[in-house]
């Protein structure tokens, strides 16, 4: 039996041809799967890459967007990027007038307290404090006119009552004239001290901006270099896509798919 006898038996004996048929289709499927197996691996590398580039830019950018610690006369702001806080302080200097506008503000505070729990009686304290003042003076003109009349024969007359009850008068009607003025003076005294508890507490508040205005100075500093780092980095990352795209295409996987069709099944062959 000769080669040729050999390869038209095996072609009969397979349904068509070993060659052609059965081995071609085992090799060609082979060469096929190899070939899909290499561009499904570089697929993967591709797509690894671009991801590896996408997270390294985010990472990238984001550092260059950090805020940045700021400080002058006034005070510092300092961030701690592993803690994600932000620390702002006064300098010695304005963290004691803080201080003692806080203090002096509860001064008032409670001194306002005590005359606006109870406005009349505030009324009355303040009258009070003003007749110690006046109640010398009224003794002192009772008395300079009792030596008057007395000098004059007249301190148990009707005339020398008369006159008497009219320095009475006068000083009773002063008296309600400082009563009716003391409830407006201790309301207006109740506003000043509110007035100036808050005067004292706005200007610590306002100190404390301070502090604020450093931090938002960082802030702006790492937000327009995020800005620009994020701009650069963009473009780093539509290269690496544009490298893993062209990475995807194996060299390997198309030339073994493209042998694998070489394998079809040929004529039957003859002398």
């Amino acid at each position: 039996m000769n080669i040729k006898d050999l390869y038209n038996d095996a072609n009969e004996m397979f349904g068509g041809g070993f060659a052609g048929g059965l081995g071609g289709a085992a090799v060609g499927g082979g060469l096929q799967w190899l070939g899909a197996q290499a561009s499904g691996d570089a697929a993967r590398d591709a797509a690894q890459t671009q991801a590896d580039a996408m997270r390294s830019a985010a990472a990238a950018a984001q550092a260059a967007a950090n805020p940045w610690s700021a400080a002058n006369l006034g005070g510092t702001a300092a961030f701690d990027q592993d803690s994600r806080t932000a620390l702002m302080n006064l300098s010695p200097e304005l963290a004691d007038i803080y201080q003692g506008a806080l203090s002096r503000s509860g001064l008032w505070g409670q001194a306002a307290g005590a005359y606006g729990a109870d406005p009349f009686q505030a009324a009355n304290t303040l009258y009070n404090q003003q007749q110690e003042y006046w109640q010398p003076r009224e003794d002192q003109a009772r008395s300079d006119l009792e030596t008057r009349l007395m000098a004059q024969g007249r301190l148990g007359g009707t005339g020398g009552q008369r006159q008497y009850g009219e320095l009475e008068e006068s000083i009773l009607s002063q008296q309600n004239q400082r009563q009716t003025q003391a409830f407006s003076q201790s309301q207006a005294l109740i506003d000043n001290l509110l007035g100036r508890e808050a005067g004292d507490i706005g200007q610590a508040v306002g100190l404390l901006d301070v502090p604020l205005q450093l931090a938002n100075t960082g802030m702006g500093i790492g937000g327009t270099l995020g800005n620009a780092a994020a701009t650069g980095l963009s473009a780093r990352t539509m290269a690496a896509q544009t490298l893993g795209q062209a990475n995807a295409q194996s060299t390997l996987g198309s030339t073994a798919s493209s042998l694998g069709g070489l394998f079809a099944a040929p004529k039957p062959y003859k002398t």
